[in-house]
């Protein structure tokens, strides 16, 4: 049985999710790696992580990537259209959280439709952008479980789109596509976990860009 544990270093951090599949992964890295390293540990070896995928590259997301891909070993994964910010002040918003944007290359490029095996999971890539250009959320269909990164948070919230080259229509677009996932499990990248009524949730988040955007 699949699991997945939320670890993310302190309450300012992205979500960091670690997924315990046959292959264990990690959904984002956050900014604090220490205190999610301890977390971490608390499951499993994490020098068993195989990979570290970011569902965009702003620094509440990405700026721990470094030390986790240090302590794991694990292969770090992004949209191609977000693989060049990486290490830049300005598209990583790292100048916001007073700290530089940390030097790495993704090791592996994603896009729109791959599937990653992890088991008894497969993620489907959706490449969402709005909130950054090579934004992604993770779906897996048969658990109907959505890892939304910063595109729709619960409670019809949404990622905001005045940041470095974000887009309100893309943003809208992309909202519209996952209101037509069947979702029971949503992991977004900020607020809690929700399960249940996930779909009105997503729907609600329509409803808001669609009047704010």
């Amino acid at each position: 049985m699949v699991e997945v544990h939320k670890v993310s270093g302190s309450p300012f951090d992205g979500n960091v999710y670690l997924i315990l599949d046959e292959v264990p992964v990690l959904i984002d890295a956050g900014m604090d790696p220490e205190p999610t390293l301890r977390k971490i540990k608390k499951y499993i070896d994490p020098t068993k992580i195989e990979m570290i995928i970011l569902t965009h590259s702003h620094h509440d997301h990405s700026g721990g990537v470094v030390r986790l891909k240090e302590a794991t070993g694990a292969k770090v994964m992004i949209h191609e259209e977000e693989a060049g910010f990486l290490g830049d002040d300005m598209a990583t918003v790292a100048y916001l959280f007073g700290r530089p944007a940390p030097e790495i290359e993704a090791d592996g490029l994603l896009n729109e439709g791959d599937k990653i095996d992890l088991g008894e999971w497969r993620l489907e890539v959706m490449h969402t952008p709005g909130h950054s250009p090579g934004g992604i959320c993770l779906y897996e269909p048969r658990a109907k479980v959505l890892f939304s990164g910063d595109t729709v948070f619960p409670q019809g919230n949404i990622g905001r789109t005045d940041l470095y080259a974000g887009c309100d229509a893309d943003l809208i677009s992309s909202i519209e596509r996952l209101t037509k996932l069947d979702v029971e499990v949503l992991y977004p990248g900020h607020m809690e976990i929700v399960s249940g009524d996930v779909g009105r949730q997503i729907q609600a988040s329509l409803r808001f860009a669609r009047s704010v955007l």
